[in-house]
Protein backbone atom coordinates (compact mmCIF):
# COMPACT_ATOMS: atom_id res chain seq x y z
CA UNK A 1 0.00 0.00 0.00
CA UNK A 2 1.16 3.56 -0.53
CA UNK A 3 2.74 5.48 2.28
CA UNK A 4 1.25 8.95 2.16
CA UNK A 5 3.17 12.19 2.32
CA UNK A 6 3.09 13.24 5.95
CA UNK A 7 4.32 16.52 7.38
CA UNK A 8 4.35 19.33 4.80
CA UNK A 9 7.85 20.35 5.86
CA UNK A 10 9.04 16.84 4.99
CA UNK A 11 7.30 16.82 1.60
CA UNK A 12 10.37 16.29 -0.58
CA UNK A 13 11.85 13.69 1.75
CA UNK A 14 8.60 11.74 1.75
CA UNK A 15 8.44 11.91 -2.02
CA UNK A 16 11.87 10.38 -2.28
CA UNK A 17 11.20 7.61 0.22
CA UNK A 18 7.65 6.51 -0.67
CA UNK A 19 7.41 2.74 -0.71
CA UNK A 20 7.79 1.01 -4.05
CA UNK A 21 4.86 -1.30 -3.36
CA UNK A 22 2.50 1.33 -4.73
CA UNK A 23 4.73 3.07 -7.25
CA UNK A 24 4.40 2.17 -10.90
CA UNK A 25 7.57 2.21 -13.02
CA UNK A 26 8.16 5.76 -14.12
CA UNK A 27 7.96 6.61 -17.79
CA UNK A 28 10.41 9.03 -19.34
CA UNK A 29 9.49 12.56 -18.33
CA UNK A 30 9.23 15.23 -21.01
CA UNK A 31 12.10 17.72 -21.23
CA UNK A 32 9.73 20.64 -20.68
CA UNK A 33 6.17 20.83 -19.44
CA UNK A 34 4.44 24.12 -20.23
CA UNK A 35 2.99 25.97 -17.26
CA UNK A 36 0.25 28.52 -17.63
CA UNK A 37 1.11 32.20 -17.48
CA UNK A 38 0.82 33.83 -14.10
CA UNK A 39 -2.70 35.00 -13.20
CA UNK A 40 -3.38 38.70 -13.33
CA UNK A 41 -4.49 40.86 -10.45
CA UNK A 42 -7.91 42.44 -10.11
CA UNK A 43 -6.54 45.49 -11.92
CA UNK A 44 -5.47 43.39 -14.89
CA UNK A 45 -1.75 43.80 -14.18
CA UNK A 46 0.48 40.72 -14.05
CA UNK A 47 1.18 39.55 -10.50
CA UNK A 48 4.68 38.33 -9.64
CA UNK A 49 3.35 36.27 -6.76
CA UNK A 50 0.10 35.12 -8.39
CA UNK A 51 -1.75 36.75 -5.49
CA UNK A 52 -3.27 40.22 -6.00
CA UNK A 53 -3.90 42.04 -2.66
CA UNK A 54 -7.08 41.22 -0.81
CA UNK A 55 -7.79 44.92 -0.25
CA UNK A 56 -8.10 45.59 -3.98
CA UNK A 57 -10.73 42.88 -4.30
CA UNK A 58 -12.67 44.15 -1.31
CA UNK A 59 -12.73 47.70 -2.69
CA UNK A 60 -14.06 46.35 -5.97
CA UNK A 61 -16.92 44.69 -4.11
CA UNK A 62 -15.56 41.17 -4.58
CA UNK A 63 -17.02 40.02 -1.25
CA UNK A 64 -20.50 40.77 -2.53
CA UNK A 65 -20.19 39.03 -5.91
CA UNK A 66 -23.64 38.34 -7.40
CA UNK A 67 -24.80 34.81 -7.97
CA UNK A 68 -25.40 33.83 -11.60
CA UNK A 69 -27.57 31.15 -13.14
CA UNK A 70 -25.56 27.98 -13.76
CA UNK A 71 -26.16 24.41 -14.82
CA UNK A 72 -24.50 23.20 -11.61
CA UNK A 73 -24.71 24.92 -8.26
CA UNK A 74 -21.37 25.84 -6.73
CA UNK A 75 -19.94 23.42 -4.17
CA UNK A 76 -19.70 19.68 -3.82
CA UNK A 77 -22.60 18.48 -1.69
CA UNK A 78 -26.33 18.81 -2.12
CA UNK A 79 -27.67 22.27 -1.37
CA UNK A 80 -28.54 21.13 2.11
CA UNK A 81 -26.36 23.41 4.22
CA UNK A 82 -28.04 24.73 7.30
CA UNK A 83 -29.42 28.23 6.66
CA UNK A 84 -27.38 30.77 8.62
CA UNK A 85 -28.83 31.43 12.05
CA UNK A 86 -30.08 34.89 12.86
CA UNK A 87 -28.04 34.75 16.06
CA UNK A 88 -24.95 36.96 15.96
CA UNK A 89 -21.50 35.44 15.74
CA UNK A 90 -19.90 35.48 19.17
CA UNK A 91 -17.11 37.95 19.86
CA UNK A 92 -14.89 35.35 21.53
CA UNK A 93 -15.13 31.58 21.63
CA UNK A 94 -13.72 28.55 23.35
CA UNK A 95 -13.31 24.87 22.46
CA UNK A 96 -15.36 22.30 24.40
CA UNK A 97 -14.52 18.63 23.90
CA UNK A 98 -17.81 16.74 23.63
CA UNK A 99 -16.22 13.31 23.42
CA UNK A 100 -14.73 10.69 21.16
CA UNK A 101 -16.59 8.16 19.08
CA UNK A 102 -16.02 4.41 19.44
CA UNK A 103 -13.60 3.27 16.72
CA UNK A 104 -12.66 6.94 16.30
CA UNK A 105 -9.05 6.04 15.42
CA UNK A 106 -6.48 8.87 15.40
CA UNK A 107 -8.03 11.69 13.39
CA UNK A 108 -11.25 13.12 11.97
CA UNK A 109 -10.84 14.13 8.32
CA UNK A 110 -14.32 15.40 7.45
CA UNK A 111 -17.63 16.33 9.08
CA UNK A 112 -21.06 16.29 7.43
CA UNK A 113 -24.46 17.12 8.92
CA UNK A 114 -27.09 14.75 7.54
CA UNK A 115 -30.46 13.46 8.76
CA UNK A 116 -30.10 15.12 12.16
CA UNK A 117 -26.65 13.68 12.85
CA UNK A 118 -23.07 14.84 12.44
CA UNK A 119 -21.12 12.24 10.44
CA UNK A 120 -17.34 11.97 10.92
CA UNK A 121 -14.86 10.39 8.48
CA UNK A 122 -11.93 8.81 10.33
CA UNK A 123 -8.40 7.64 9.54
CA UNK A 124 -5.13 6.82 11.29
CA UNK A 125 -2.42 7.60 8.75
CA UNK A 126 -4.24 7.90 5.42
CA UNK A 127 -2.81 5.61 2.74
CA UNK A 128 -0.17 4.50 5.24
CA UNK A 129 -1.81 2.39 7.95
CA UNK A 130 -5.06 0.51 8.46
CA UNK A 131 -8.02 2.37 9.89
CA UNK A 132 -11.23 3.60 8.24
CA UNK A 133 -14.52 4.26 10.02
CA UNK A 134 -17.58 6.48 9.79
CA UNK A 135 -19.19 7.56 13.06
CA UNK A 136 -22.15 9.73 14.02
CA UNK A 137 -22.86 12.24 16.77
CA UNK A 138 -26.33 13.17 18.02
CA UNK A 139 -26.23 15.75 20.78
CA UNK A 140 -29.86 15.04 21.73
CA UNK A 141 -28.96 11.46 22.67
CA UNK A 142 -27.53 12.24 26.09
CA UNK A 143 -26.74 8.65 27.12
CA UNK A 144 -25.08 7.54 23.87
CA UNK A 145 -24.51 10.47 21.50
CA UNK A 146 -21.81 8.65 19.48
CA UNK A 147 -22.30 5.59 17.28
CA UNK A 148 -20.44 3.69 14.55
CA UNK A 149 -22.09 4.08 11.15
CA UNK A 150 -19.60 1.98 9.15
CA UNK A 151 -16.51 -0.02 10.13
CA UNK A 152 -13.98 -0.87 7.42
CA UNK A 153 -11.15 -1.95 9.73
CA UNK A 154 -11.79 -5.64 8.90
CA UNK A 155 -10.62 -6.84 12.29
CA UNK A 156 -9.08 -10.30 12.27
CA UNK A 157 -8.11 -10.31 8.59
CA UNK A 158 -4.43 -10.64 7.54
CA UNK A 159 -2.76 -7.23 7.71
CA UNK A 160 0.00 -7.81 5.16
CA UNK A 161 -0.53 -5.32 2.34
CA UNK A 162 -3.18 -3.53 4.38
CA UNK A 163 -5.93 -5.76 5.73
CA UNK A 164 -8.42 -2.92 6.22
CA UNK A 165 -9.22 0.36 4.56
CA UNK A 166 -6.55 2.99 5.06
CA UNK A 167 -8.60 6.08 5.59
CA UNK A 168 -11.96 7.72 4.96
CA UNK A 169 -11.13 11.30 4.03
CA UNK A 170 -14.45 12.72 2.81
CA UNK A 171 -18.16 12.16 3.40
CA UNK A 172 -20.51 13.93 0.98
CA UNK A 173 -24.26 14.24 0.58
CA UNK A 174 -25.17 13.70 -3.08
CA UNK A 175 -28.77 13.29 -4.26
CA UNK A 176 -29.93 12.78 -0.69
CA UNK A 177 -27.47 9.98 0.13
CA UNK A 178 -24.00 9.81 1.65
CA UNK A 179 -20.92 8.92 -0.43
CA UNK A 180 -17.66 7.90 1.24
CA UNK A 181 -14.60 7.07 -0.92
CA UNK A 182 -12.21 4.35 0.30
CA UNK A 183 -8.87 6.18 0.14
CA UNK A 184 -6.77 3.00 0.08
CA UNK A 185 -8.60 -0.33 -0.16
CA UNK A 186 -7.48 -3.57 1.53
CA UNK A 187 -4.78 -5.38 -0.45
CA UNK A 188 -5.24 -2.95 -3.36
CA UNK A 189 -8.72 -4.38 -3.83
CA UNK A 190 -10.60 -7.53 -2.91
CA UNK A 191 -11.08 -8.76 -6.47
CA UNK A 192 -14.79 -8.06 -6.78
CA UNK A 193 -14.34 -7.06 -10.43
CA UNK A 194 -10.67 -6.57 -11.26
CA UNK A 195 -7.91 -8.76 -9.84
CA UNK A 196 -5.27 -6.19 -10.75
CA UNK A 197 -6.45 -3.38 -8.48
CA UNK A 198 -9.77 -1.77 -7.62
CA UNK A 199 -11.18 0.86 -5.30
CA UNK A 200 -14.54 1.48 -3.65
CA UNK A 201 -17.08 4.18 -2.85
CA UNK A 202 -19.49 3.34 -0.03
CA UNK A 203 -23.02 4.69 -0.62
CA UNK A 204 -25.67 4.96 2.10
CA UNK A 205 -29.41 4.81 1.74
CA UNK A 206 -31.46 7.99 2.06
CA UNK A 207 -31.59 7.71 5.84
CA UNK A 208 -27.79 7.76 6.05
CA UNK A 209 -27.48 4.05 6.85
CA UNK A 210 -24.54 2.15 5.31
CA UNK A 211 -24.55 -1.53 4.40
CA UNK A 212 -22.23 -3.52 6.65
CA UNK A 213 -19.27 -5.61 5.62
CA UNK A 214 -20.30 -9.20 4.92
CA UNK A 215 -19.07 -12.01 7.14
CA UNK A 216 -17.17 -14.23 7.38
CA UNK A 217 -13.95 -12.38 6.48
CA UNK A 218 -15.46 -8.86 6.40
CA UNK A 219 -16.00 -8.83 2.66
CA UNK A 220 -17.53 -5.99 0.66
CA UNK A 221 -21.16 -5.09 1.17
CA UNK A 222 -23.38 -5.77 -1.83
CA UNK A 223 -23.77 -3.29 -4.68
CA UNK A 224 -25.88 -0.16 -4.22
CA UNK A 225 -28.56 0.85 -6.67
CA UNK A 226 -29.91 4.14 -7.95
CA UNK A 227 -33.08 3.92 -5.86
CA UNK A 228 -32.19 3.54 -2.19
CA UNK A 229 -30.10 0.43 -1.60
CA UNK A 230 -26.86 1.02 0.30
CA UNK A 231 -23.68 -0.75 -0.76
CA UNK A 232 -20.19 -0.48 -2.22
CA UNK A 233 -19.63 0.83 -5.74
CA UNK A 234 -16.57 -0.71 -7.41
CA UNK A 235 -13.88 1.23 -9.29
CA UNK A 236 -11.79 -1.17 -11.40
CA UNK A 237 -8.24 0.03 -12.12
CA UNK A 238 -8.09 2.46 -9.18
CA UNK A 239 -5.28 2.42 -6.64
CA UNK A 240 -6.83 5.09 -4.42
CA UNK A 241 -10.13 6.96 -4.28
CA UNK A 242 -9.86 10.39 -2.66
CA UNK A 243 -13.11 12.24 -3.34
CA UNK A 244 -16.53 12.15 -5.01
CA UNK A 245 -18.54 14.90 -6.73
CA UNK A 246 -21.54 15.25 -9.03
CA UNK A 247 -20.90 17.33 -12.16
CA UNK A 248 -23.26 17.86 -15.10
CA UNK A 249 -25.49 15.01 -13.97
CA UNK A 250 -22.72 12.44 -13.47
CA UNK A 251 -21.01 11.26 -10.29
CA UNK A 252 -17.20 11.29 -10.51
CA UNK A 253 -14.53 9.92 -8.22
CA UNK A 254 -10.98 11.31 -8.14
CA UNK A 255 -8.30 8.67 -8.05
CA UNK A 256 -4.78 7.51 -8.61
CA UNK A 257 -5.34 4.96 -11.31
CA UNK A 258 -4.35 2.59 -14.09
CA UNK A 259 -5.24 3.60 -17.67
CA UNK A 260 -7.31 1.03 -19.58
CA UNK A 261 -4.40 0.05 -21.82
CA UNK A 262 -1.92 -0.37 -18.94
CA UNK A 263 -1.10 -3.14 -16.49
CA UNK A 264 -1.63 -2.57 -12.78
CA UNK A 265 1.44 -2.16 -10.55
CA UNK A 266 3.79 -1.95 -13.52
CA UNK A 267 2.57 0.61 -16.05
CA UNK A 268 1.59 4.29 -16.02
CA UNK A 269 0.02 5.77 -12.89
CA UNK A 270 -1.73 9.07 -13.70
CA UNK A 271 -4.32 10.84 -11.65
CA UNK A 272 -7.78 10.11 -13.01
CA UNK A 273 -11.51 10.65 -12.87
CA UNK A 274 -13.84 7.66 -12.81
CA UNK A 275 -17.52 8.14 -13.66
CA UNK A 276 -20.39 6.16 -12.11
CA UNK A 277 -22.86 4.21 -14.20
CA UNK A 278 -26.60 4.82 -13.89
CA UNK A 279 -27.23 2.21 -11.19
CA UNK A 280 -24.15 3.23 -9.14
CA UNK A 281 -22.77 -0.31 -9.15
CA UNK A 282 -19.55 0.63 -10.91
CA UNK A 283 -17.35 3.58 -11.80
CA UNK A 284 -15.31 3.37 -15.00
CA UNK A 285 -12.14 5.19 -16.03
CA UNK A 286 -13.15 8.46 -17.75
CA UNK A 287 -9.86 10.34 -18.16
CA UNK A 288 -6.31 10.60 -16.94
CA UNK A 289 -4.35 13.64 -15.82
CA UNK A 290 -1.85 14.83 -16.89
CA UNK A 291 -2.00 14.02 -20.60
CA UNK A 292 0.39 13.19 -22.14
CA UNK A 293 1.54 11.19 -19.15
CA UNK A 294 4.95 12.50 -18.02
CA UNK A 295 5.88 9.58 -15.77
CA UNK A 296 5.79 9.31 -12.01
CA UNK A 297 2.87 8.62 -9.69
CA UNK A 298 -0.02 11.10 -9.73
CA UNK A 299 -3.41 11.48 -8.08
CA UNK A 300 -6.35 13.80 -8.44
CA UNK A 301 -7.48 14.65 -4.92
CA UNK A 302 -10.24 16.88 -3.53
CA UNK A 303 -12.87 18.40 -5.83
CA UNK A 304 -15.53 21.08 -6.06
CA UNK A 305 -17.79 22.79 -8.61
CA UNK A 306 -17.54 26.50 -9.33
CA UNK A 307 -19.15 28.50 -12.14
CA UNK A 308 -19.81 25.32 -14.15
CA UNK A 309 -16.18 24.24 -13.85
CA UNK A 310 -14.83 21.27 -11.92
CA UNK A 311 -11.73 21.87 -9.79
CA UNK A 312 -9.51 19.03 -8.55
CA UNK A 313 -6.38 19.07 -6.43
CA UNK A 314 -3.22 17.36 -7.68
CA UNK A 315 -0.69 15.20 -5.89
CA UNK A 316 2.41 13.93 -7.66
CA UNK A 317 5.03 11.95 -5.78
CA UNK A 318 7.97 13.67 -7.44
CA UNK A 319 6.74 17.11 -6.43
CA UNK A 320 7.54 18.46 -9.89
CA UNK A 321 4.07 19.28 -11.13
CA UNK A 322 4.08 22.66 -12.91
CA UNK A 323 0.42 23.02 -11.91
CA UNK A 324 -1.32 23.47 -8.58
CA UNK A 325 -4.70 22.01 -9.54
CA UNK A 326 -6.63 20.72 -12.52
CA UNK A 327 -9.71 22.46 -13.92
CA UNK A 328 -12.28 20.75 -16.13
CA UNK A 329 -14.68 22.64 -18.39
CA UNK A 330 -17.15 21.29 -20.92
CA UNK A 331 -16.73 23.51 -24.00
CA UNK A 332 -19.75 25.08 -25.67
CA UNK A 333 -18.88 23.17 -28.83
CA UNK A 334 -19.20 19.83 -26.99
CA UNK A 335 -22.44 19.28 -28.92
CA UNK A 336 -24.48 18.14 -25.95
CA UNK A 337 -21.78 15.88 -24.52
CA UNK A 338 -21.98 15.84 -20.72
CA UNK A 339 -19.24 13.36 -19.75
CA UNK A 340 -15.77 14.80 -19.30
CA UNK A 341 -12.84 13.88 -21.54
CA UNK A 342 -9.10 14.44 -21.22
CA UNK A 343 -9.34 17.38 -23.63
CA UNK A 344 -11.54 19.19 -21.10
CA UNK A 345 -8.71 19.40 -18.54
CA UNK A 346 -6.39 22.35 -17.96
CA UNK A 347 -3.54 22.44 -15.47
CA UNK A 348 -3.61 25.71 -13.48
CA UNK A 349 -0.72 27.42 -11.76
CA UNK A 350 -1.15 29.92 -8.90
CA UNK A 351 1.88 29.50 -6.64
CA UNK A 352 5.40 30.45 -7.66
CA UNK A 353 6.69 26.88 -8.05
CA UNK A 354 3.56 24.80 -8.61
CA UNK A 355 2.99 21.35 -7.10
CA UNK A 356 0.73 22.73 -4.35
CA UNK A 357 -1.32 20.29 -2.29
CA UNK A 358 -5.02 21.00 -1.72
CA UNK A 359 -6.49 20.67 1.77
CA UNK A 360 -9.94 22.18 1.19
CA UNK A 361 -12.24 23.86 -1.31
CA UNK A 362 -15.24 25.87 -0.18
CA UNK A 363 -17.74 27.89 -2.21
CA UNK A 364 -19.77 30.73 -0.75
CA UNK A 365 -21.84 33.55 -2.30
CA UNK A 366 -20.19 33.52 -5.70
CA UNK A 367 -16.64 33.00 -4.45
CA UNK A 368 -14.37 29.96 -4.27
CA UNK A 369 -12.01 29.53 -1.32
CA UNK A 370 -8.96 27.29 -1.59
CA UNK A 371 -6.73 26.11 1.26
CA UNK A 372 -3.49 24.76 -0.18
CA UNK A 373 0.12 24.29 0.86
CA UNK A 374 3.53 24.33 -0.77
CA UNK A 375 6.81 22.47 -0.33
CA UNK A 376 8.13 24.79 2.38
CA UNK A 377 5.22 23.97 4.70
CA UNK A 378 3.35 27.22 4.04
CA UNK A 379 -0.43 26.81 3.85
CA UNK A 380 -2.54 29.72 2.60
CA UNK A 381 -6.22 30.57 2.18
CA UNK A 382 -6.97 32.04 -1.25
CA UNK A 383 -10.12 33.35 -2.87
CA UNK A 384 -11.38 33.83 -6.44
CA UNK A 385 -14.59 35.09 -7.99
CA UNK A 386 -13.76 34.18 -11.59
CA UNK A 387 -11.84 30.91 -11.27
CA UNK A 388 -8.61 32.46 -12.56
CA UNK A 389 -7.52 35.38 -10.40
CA UNK A 390 -6.68 34.54 -6.80
CA UNK A 391 -6.24 36.76 -3.75
CA UNK A 392 -4.53 35.59 -0.58
CA UNK A 393 -6.43 36.27 2.63
CA UNK A 394 -4.25 37.44 5.50
CA UNK A 395 -5.05 35.41 8.62
CA UNK A 396 -3.96 36.00 12.22
CA UNK A 397 -0.38 34.61 12.24
CA UNK A 398 -0.56 33.57 15.89
CA UNK A 399 -3.22 30.98 14.99
CA UNK A 400 -0.95 28.92 12.73
CA UNK A 401 -2.07 27.51 9.39
CA UNK A 402 -5.67 27.19 8.09
CA UNK A 403 -7.41 23.81 7.97
CA UNK A 404 -11.04 24.52 6.92
CA UNK A 405 -13.55 27.30 6.24
CA UNK A 406 -17.34 27.41 6.56
CA UNK A 407 -20.18 29.93 6.86
CA UNK A 408 -21.63 30.03 10.37
CA UNK A 409 -24.19 32.48 11.75
CA UNK A 410 -23.88 34.71 8.71
CA UNK A 411 -20.08 34.94 8.84
CA UNK A 412 -17.20 33.05 7.32
CA UNK A 413 -15.09 31.33 9.97
CA UNK A 414 -11.69 29.74 9.39
CA UNK A 415 -10.38 26.88 11.49
CA UNK A 416 -6.65 27.11 12.11
CA UNK A 417 -4.10 24.99 13.94
CA UNK A 418 -4.22 27.10 17.07
CA UNK A 419 -7.66 28.67 16.99
CA UNK A 420 -10.57 30.04 15.02
CA UNK A 421 -10.72 33.22 12.91
CA UNK A 422 -13.59 35.16 11.34
CA UNK A 423 -13.67 37.06 8.04
CA UNK A 424 -15.90 40.12 7.82
CA UNK A 425 -17.66 41.34 4.66
CA UNK A 426 -14.75 43.64 3.84
CA UNK A 427 -12.22 40.84 4.01
CA UNK A 428 -10.69 41.71 7.37
CA UNK A 429 -9.95 38.87 9.77
CA UNK A 430 -9.94 38.60 13.54
CA UNK A 431 -9.24 35.85 16.04
CA UNK A 432 -12.32 34.32 17.66
CA UNK A 433 -10.69 31.59 19.74
CA UNK A 434 -7.10 30.79 20.66
CA UNK A 435 -5.53 27.61 21.98
CA UNK A 436 -3.10 28.55 24.71
CA UNK A 437 -1.84 25.05 25.53
CA UNK A 438 1.52 24.08 24.08
CA UNK A 439 0.06 21.14 22.16
CA UNK A 440 -2.94 21.64 19.89
CA UNK A 441 -5.31 18.86 18.79
CA UNK A 442 -5.67 20.56 15.39
CA UNK A 443 -2.08 20.54 14.12
CA UNK A 444 -1.58 19.74 10.44
CA UNK A 445 0.70 16.73 10.25
CA UNK A 446 -0.80 14.93 7.25
CA UNK A 447 -1.53 16.65 3.95
CA UNK A 448 -4.53 14.42 3.24
CA UNK A 449 -6.30 15.12 6.54
CA UNK A 450 -6.73 18.49 8.25
CA UNK A 451 -9.09 19.49 11.07
CA UNK A 452 -12.60 19.86 9.55
CA UNK A 453 -15.47 22.15 10.51
CA UNK A 454 -19.11 21.11 10.62
CA UNK A 455 -22.39 22.80 11.54
CA UNK A 456 -25.31 20.96 13.16
CA UNK A 457 -28.36 22.62 14.77
CA UNK A 458 -26.67 26.03 14.86
CA UNK A 459 -23.64 24.60 16.65
CA UNK A 460 -20.14 24.71 15.19
CA UNK A 461 -17.89 21.66 15.56
CA UNK A 462 -14.31 20.77 14.69
CA UNK A 463 -12.63 17.36 14.42
CA UNK A 464 -9.39 16.60 16.26
CA UNK A 465 -6.21 15.20 14.73
CA UNK A 466 -4.73 13.51 17.78
CA UNK A 467 -7.18 11.04 19.26
CA UNK A 468 -10.22 11.93 17.12
CA UNK A 469 -11.82 14.12 19.73
CA UNK A 470 -14.88 16.05 18.60
CA UNK A 471 -14.98 19.66 19.82
CA UNK A 472 -17.83 22.16 19.95
CA UNK A 473 -17.00 25.86 19.58
CA UNK A 474 -18.95 27.79 22.22
CA UNK A 475 -19.25 31.47 23.12
CA UNK A 476 -16.71 32.51 25.71
CA UNK A 477 -18.47 33.68 28.84
CA UNK A 478 -15.65 34.93 31.07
Amino acid sequence: MNVTLLRPAMWLLALATATAACTSPRGEAPKTVPAEAKPTSASGQASDTADAGLAASAKAGAFAAPLVAQKDADGNDDLGREPPSSAPLFEQATFTKVGRAPLGLLRICDLKAFAGKLYSAHANMPLGSDGATITTYRPDEAKAPFAVAFDWNRAGEPTKGGGGGQGFLRVHAIDGRLYVPDADPPYGGLGAVDHGTEGYVFVSDKSGTFARARYPHAMLPGLPNAEDRAGASVLPRAYHVLDVVKFRGHVYASTGSVPPEARAWQGPSPGALHVANADLSRFTYALGFPTPYPGGVWRLTYMTRFKDMLFAGIQDYDGKSPWDYARFTLPAEAGGRDVLRESDATGKRVTDLGAAFTLRWYTDRGALYWIAGTHDGTIALRRTTDGDTWDTIDLPPTLGRPTDIVRFRGSLVVMMERGLAAIDEGGKTRALATITEKKTPFAIDDILCAAPLGVLDDKLYVGGQNGSGLYRIDPKTD
